[in-house]
């Protein structure tokens, strides 16, 4: 508990928490490794096993995002008596590249993380919990709904967070900015930065951040000046296009159809990085899904503030009890 007496962290001496509670915490249960995925690239991992533990989350992270990132996040499933496992994407923190700059967010085709998210589950089927749940965001929201789709009875439920099932593309038109990535792909310049898109320039922009929080956002932020491997930063032509693509397959009703394990997702009301009707279409179109609206909140919800957050994890620990019978 914080000083106020909260299940969850509030601002006020936030940073302090994670230093002194948090991350020594987390310390004692940590565990790396890494594995081959199917094609030979090496994939990074953390494990935190609970002894005490019949249920586990496997967390798929979001775009630029990296392991440690949840640290907030994995604190509390620990507290609420599950192990977590969670891998960096391709691309991603420790996680094999397939560009020289560390930088840039590429991929040349998106199936290859769920490859890897189901070569992650084969290789750690044996020492996983009974009851295995799905925790995922923004663009791992993505790969998330396209491994349930192409692998429905792996996971009994899942947890979409302001999931990546329609990027928005900003001043752009979604066939122009489809177009425009086709093209530069076909003439062999899909490692480009695709347009707004730059390299981490190591200066603090909470303002145009996905967070409310204030001290999240800063605590983040220097997680990523203190590593190079979390400064992956800006999107590709060839990501933007590989990911286009994925969303425009995940949302075929025939692969919609598919899905039959209960999904918990949360849209966020001042979301400018994911389109918000894909959400809801989403929802409409998979008949065990279900939709809770955080209006206040920008991108990541878990960074969001106070009352939100409150709200947020109240409905996912809730959802994680009625798998627990």
């Amino acid at each position: 508990m914080n000083a106020a007496g909260s299940l969850y962290f509030a601002d006020e001496g936030y940073r302090n928490w994670q230093k002194n509670l948090v991350e020594p915490y987390l310390k004692q249960y940590r565990k790396y490794g890494c594995f081959h995925s199917y094609d030979g690239a090496v994939i990074f991992y953390q494990q935190y096993l609970n002894a005490e533990a019949d249920t586990c989350i496997v967390i798929s992270h979001g775009f630029s995002e990296f392991a440690e990132k949840y640290n907030e996040v994995i604190y509390y499933f620990l507290q609420q008596g599950c192990s977590v496992y969670i891998l960096e994407h391709r691309g991603h923190g420790y996680s094999e590249r397939e560009v020289p700059d560390a930088q840039k967010v590429y991929i040349r085709n998106f199936e290859d993380y769920v490859k890897d998210l189901d070569c992650f589950m084969k290789k750690m089927n044996y020492r996983m919990e009974q009851h295995r749940i799905l925790f995922a965001h923004s663009m791992g929201g993505a790969i998330a709904a396209r491994y349930v789709e192409e692998h429905p009875k792996v996971f009994e439920r899942a947890i979409l967070s302001s999931p990546m099932f329609r990027m928005q593309t900003g001043k752009y038109p979604w066939w122009a900015a489809k177009m425009t990535a086709a093209f530069y792909v076909k003439t062999k310049r899909g490692d480009r930065y695709a347009a707004g898109q730059s390299g981490f320039s190591g200066r603090p922009d909470f303002e145009h951040s996905s967070c409310i929080s204030r001290e999240r956002y800063y605590y983040i932020f220097g997680q990523r000046l203190e590593n190079s491997r979390y400064q992956t930063n800006g999107g590709t032509y060839g990501w933007l296009l590989a990911s286009m693509k994925a969303t425009e397959v995940l949302m075929q009703k025939k692969n919609l159809e598919r899905i039959k394990i209960p999904v918990l997702i949360f849209i966020a009301g001042n979301d400018h990085m994911v389109d918000n009707r894909a959400i809801a279409v989403f929802a409409n179109h998979v008949d065990t899904a279900s939709l809770v609206c955080m209006p206040a909140s920008k991108h990541e919800i878990f960074n969001a503030d106070y009352k939100t957050r409150c709200r947020y994890y109240h409905e996912i620990f809730d959802f994680i009890m009625k798998n627990r019978g």
